[in-house]
Parts: C-alpha cells; structure tokens; sequence
C-alpha cells in the first residue's frame, strides 16, 4: 500500500494502522533478544510524548527509549523520501517539523542526539538516493 498512488480508503488506512501489531506479531515468534526487542519496538515506535500516538496511548518514560529513537528516525525517513502519493519533503522542513513536536511528540534527547548526528544521516541518506 505504501506504493499505492493517490489516498488510501478506510480499510487500507486500517491495514496501515495495524502495522505496528503485525510488525511485532512477525517478531515474537523467534524467542531471541533482538527478536524480542524488535517486537517491544514494533509495538511502540508510534506511541508519541503526550499519549496521543497510537497503539496503547503510551507516554513518556513509559514508551521504551529504542522505540522514542525509531519514532524519531521513521518520521525524518519516511517524510523525506518520495511516495507514490507525493514527493518527498525536504530535509530542512522535516527537521522543523520535528524541532515544532519536540517535547510533545518526540523526546528532547533524542531529538538532541538526532540534531548532532544529522549530518551523518543526511550523508548516508544521499548515498542511498
């Protein structure tokens, strides 16, 4: 669906909204500890600061510090790469985007840790392009 053009209808935005749960469903089923923290991550890298993610409605401290780093590392990348839908957000805006949710949405030191890594990111990003 990711590839779709144009919007997604109700039951597909549905599908979508599951993928946390069946990322980790994947991932419980080999009873190791990468597998077992790809599951806890699954399940939470869309829970947000405030609660108002989703999933559980986590927040804070409750929502586990890998899943606070890929909710970070998954908004930047999904918003600054082309989809069938729309064309890729630049850098600079997605990054504003993050620093207007920081504190809310996302964890101030992950946010901080992104901000110093960011030109390494950006580095390995264009490689991939």
């Amino acid at each position: 669906m990711l590839l779709k053009p144009g919007p997604l209808d109700g039951e597909e935005c549905a599908i979508m909204n599951a993928h946390a749960a069946i990322g980790a469903q994947i991932l419980s089923r080999p009873a190791t500890q990468v597998f077992q923290m790809g599951e806890r991550i699954a399940l939470t890298h869309h829970e947000k600061g405030m609660g108002d993610g989703y999933r559980n409605g986590l927040s804070g401290e409750d929502i586990p510090m890998k899943a606070r780093i890929c909710g970070v590392a998954d908004f930047f990348d999904g918003l600054t790469m082309d989809r069938p839908y729309r064309k890729a957000v630049p850098n600079d805006e997605v990054v504003e985007m993050i620093l207007s949710e920081n504190g809310t949405s996302f964890d101030p030191s992950v946010v901080e840790v992104f901000l110093r890594v960011r030109g390494e990111i950006e580095a390995v990003q264009v490689e991939h392009l």
